[in-house]
């Protein structure tokens, strides 16, 4: 497993920093009437692993949520396998926020822990 031996976003180019804000920028509705719906209140987040697989793309979802003011806390490692249903992480944050990265986070993770667990 990577993360033994390191941190694993250190794997990662250097732009892919910059290709998480323009995937939000792509992503963020022009208009955030769910944003004004929900307000600014700090809430919470929880990841549930709903099919056996192996998480990945942690680096990515961290840096979706860190461009938004949130913070994550993992319950499980990169590169872990895991059974359903697994709570997998906590985002903490403004609720706006959490829901502006939730698509983006999600597809991202969704798809690197698809491929790894192939």
């Amino acid at each position: 497993m990577a993360a033994e031996y390191g941190t694993v976003s250190h794997l990662l180019p250097p732009t892919y920093k910059r290709m998480v804000s323009a995937w939000l920028e792509e992503d963020c509705p022009s208009f955030d009437y769910g944003g004004f719906v929900v307000g600014e209140g700090v809430k919470e987040a929880r990841l549930l692993g709903k099919s056996p697989g192996m998480l990945a793309g942690v680096p990515f979802f961290d840096e979706v949520f860190r461009q938004l003011d949130c913070t994550v806390e993992w319950h499980i490692r990169e590169g872990e396998i895991f059974e359903p249903i697994k709570h997998c992480a906590t985002v903490r944050g403004p609720i706006r926020k959490i829901l502006l990265g939730e698509r983006v986070a999600l597809n991202t993770l969704a798809r690197c822990s698809g491929i790894a667990t192939k």
